[in-house]
């Protein structure tokens, strides 16, 4: 049995370190040394959770929450643990200082189980009930240990640790060779769950990893598009006959629906059932006992007439969502299915799929096919392209028919076509917020500028692209402030590089992603993107809650630009 303080020193060495490979070194030589049977639980709580992101087993505590369990199991003043809270940013510090009367050592299984009775608590007295259940941990804990637990709950660990990290750290520990990353990466597409990937791995091996397949309830990573530098590269990227498809800029959604059971995922794999109880009743109607399908929600007015992402936004919450059904309806644009009665269709070419797409969507007027359309050449996919952007849609995404779904790949099986890529030099990026600087003047003590990264997934590093400091109202502002000091860290992140000359007054860990507008790609020596490039003239659109920071612009599309 693993005990929590030594996971807790484990911890501390990983927040203590700046470089990716010490990462993977540490993790893997922690795995090796614990018993099998605790491998998966240490996967998850290192990622700051207790399941995976799409089993939905939410903690229910908020930082005030777990600072009045901080104050409860120390016995200090509330206004004193708010005051350290005011002073720190991080609850995580404010039990380290505060809890230390440890009664018992704590285990990695016992803080795993309590954990979960956390997130089982339900009904009248629930809240109470979180808050006894940690103070109770925080008491049994020691200062280190205690500071850990408050991450986890919290779900900000601040270790630099990603999935891909853990990923490579088990490949190295359990099969002797980091390249079989590879193997762990394909299955974790398939089933976005470490922990089930590390179970599996450590209890049948590299072979039942390679069998691990798309379930009905388990979503799998969406398959993601590239870029062209004219439409004229399409038939020598995909051949012909190929699919043009309307790119709509509304949520992804991986519906599944397994007999009257359904379940609605977002492109970061959360469960959004609650949220969309109208879809759900459109999926349920589909014409099969199981299926998954990929597809876009958008908000639409009482004409049926489009509206932008941001309507949308406002349905993504707890209570009123009936009301808000009906005051913001819906249209699901279904584009492909993955899974069907009881078979996986990842792996047969796109055309097959479409047919049978048709075959089990009716479409009425809250569940349609895509707007799509069969094209011989270019022209036609330009024919397409203008009739979207004349109606205020987002784009294309041009399809090759033989194509399989290449889940969590940005492959040439699918391309994007967007207004920005006809303009000269005005193109949009998802970046990650990597650090801030403080502003002067009438910003001054707020976070004001942003240091971005693009990702490089061949190498899991981020390099810094550009700084953004326009395009923000005073709202926004605040919420990025806010949003960016929720992921303080006192260091470099490990998976980033940067120059000296563009240290930031605060690091940020890489998780927060916006959508950058951009007018010029140059080389610069103070930015390490795709061997030193910046991105001018940046100005901030909006944020991306929507992608996980391993989904931002890669450094590969940035160089595809530049040979434009």
């Amino acid at each position: 049995m693993v005990s929590f303080g030594r996971l807790a020193d484990l911890y501390e060495g990983l927040e203590a370190t700046s470089s990716g490979n010490r990462l993977r070194e540490i993790l893997s030589s922690f795995f090796k040394n614990i018993p099998k049977d605790e491998v998966e639980r240490v996967t998850y709580l290192t990622l700051g959770n207790i399941s995976s992101d799409y089993a939905d087993v939410n903690l229910g505590l908020g930082w005030r929450m777990v600072l009045r369990s901080i104050a409860e199991a120390s016995g200090t003043e509330r206004a004193q643990v708010m005051k350290l809270f005011k002073q720190t940013g991080d609850p995580g510090l404010v039990a380290e200082r505060l809890v230390g009367r440890r009664r018992k050592a704590l285990s990695v299984k016992e803080v795993f189980g309590q954990l979960h009775r956390v997130a089982a608590a339900s009904g009248a007295g629930s809240q109470e009930s979180k808050i006894r259940i940690l103070a109770n941990l925080l008491r049994n804990a020691s200062p280190k240990e205690a500071k850990y637990l408050c991450r986890i709950v919290l779900m900000n660990m601040r270790l630099g640790v990603a999935d891909k990290t853990v990923l490579d750290a088990l490949a190295v520990a359990f099969t002797g060779k980091r390249e079989n990353k590879r193997v762990l990466e394909q299955a974790y597409n398939i089933c976005p769950d470490v922990g089930v990937i590390a179970g599996t791995l450590v209890r049948k091996g590299l072979p039942a990893v390679k069998r691990i397949g798309v379930m009905v309830g388990r979503p799998i990573m969406s398959m993601l598009c590239q870029r062209i530098d004219r439409l004229a590269e399409i038939p020598a990227k995909m051949g012909t006959p190929f699919a043009v498809e309307e790119k709509y800029d509304g949520e992804r959604i991986q519906a599944h629906k397994d007999g009257a059971k359904v379940t609605l995922f977002s492109r970061r794999l959360e469960d959004i059932t609650s949220q969309f109880p109208d879809i759900a009743a459109e999926i349920r109607g589909l014409r099969a006992k199981s299926v998954v399908i990929d597809s876009e929600v958008m908000p639409v007015d009482a004409k049926g007439k489009l509206l932008k992402f941001q309507v949308l936004m406002s349905r993504r919450r707890k209570y009123g969502v009936e009301e808000f059904a009906l005051k913001i309806p819906v249209v699901l644009f279904a584009f492909d299915v993955l899974f069907l009665n009881g078979k996986s269709l990842i792996a047969i070419p796109y055309e097959k799929r479409y047919a049978l797409l048709q075959r089990i969507v009716r479409s009425d007027k809250w569940l349609k096919l895509a707007n799509r359309t069969l094209c011989n050449d270019p022209d036609c996919a330009e024919e397409l392209f203008s009739k979207v952007v004349a109606h205020g849609g987002e784009g294309i995404v041009i399809k090759d028919l033989k194509g399989a779904y290449e889940a969590g790949t940005r492959g040439w099986r699918w391309i994007k076509w967007k207004p920005e890529y006809t303009k000269e030099l005005r193109d949009t990026f998802d970046l990650v917020v990597v650090g801030a600087f403080y502003g002067t003047g009438r910003r001054g003590g707020m976070l004001s500028s942003y240091l971005c990264a693009a990702y490089d997934p061949a190498k899991d590093r981020f390099g810094t692209f550009t700084k953004v400091a326009s395009g923000f109202s005073d709202a926004e502002l605040k919420s990025m402030h806010k949003r960016a000091m929720q992921l303080r860290i006192p260091h470099r992140p490990a998976r980033l590089d940067v120059k000296d000359s563009m240290k930031p007054d605060v690091w940020i860990e890489p998780k927060l992603v916006i959508e950058v507008l951009g007018a010029e790609i140059t080389k610069s020596p103070n930015h390490t993107a795709a061997g030193g490039l910046a991105l001018r003239f940046p100005r901030f659109l909006r944020v991306r809650t929507d992608k996980s920071a391993e989904e931002a612009t890669t450094v590969k599309e940035i160089l595809k630009m530049v040979k434009q």
